[in-house]
């Protein structure tokens, strides 16, 4: 991997609508571990999407190791940055 690229990122769900956005955003460490689980968004039925957290860009699969706009390493929250 080139210099210029981010080292490491982690694939984040979150969903389209800003309110639940906020409202996700202020969960509580736990809550956020059992969001990561979901497949729709608990506030609007809404599927989730998959967001690279280093470029913020969508994400078509769970499954990447690496970003495809970014070239960032998607690792686990308990792996080493």
């Amino acid at each position: 991997m080139s210099d210029n690229y981010p080292k490491t990122s982690a694939i984040e769900k979150n969903c389209h609508d800003s309110e639940c956005t906020e409202k996700i955003a202020g969960l509580t460490s736990e809550q956020k571990d059992l969001f990561k689980k979901f497949t729709y968004c608990p506030y609007c039925s809404e599927e989730l999407i998959l967001i690279c957290q280093n470029c913020r860009e969508q994400l078509d699969s769970p499954d990447y190791r690496f970003c495809p706009w970014c070239g960032a390493r998607f690792v686990e929250d308990d792996e080493e940055k």
